[in-house]
């Protein structure tokens, strides 16, 4: 287990996993882990007029992000944030 002090919980519209990462269906969720030295991971969010922001993570190998319904449970703080949807398709 790698032990974090900072996490960061998220609403989300649209989740972008970007390096390696290995899933794993629960229960009560989806568990996201990387599996490289470390990975990407892009959370677009929408507040109540419909604006959209996404905030950039870097997470170390090991890292799990949970995801429970439209939920994000990350264990760290953003990197960056930007208005609008910055999830892109590769290509």
């Amino acid at each position: 287990m790698i032990e974090t002090g900072s996490h960061t919980v998220l609403v989300f519209v649209k989740l972008q996993f970007l390096q390696q990462w290995s899933r794993f269906n629960g229960a009560e969720g989806i568990t996201y882990t990387v599996t490289g030295k470390a990975g990407e991971l892009l959370v677009v969010t929408e507040d109540e007029n419909a604006a959209k922001t996404t905030y950039w993570f870097i997470l170390n190998e090991g890292h799990e992000v949970w995801v429970i319904d439209d939920v994000a449970h990350i264990p760290a703080l953003c990197v960056k944030s930007d208005k609008g949807d910055e999830a892109r398709c590769r290509g």
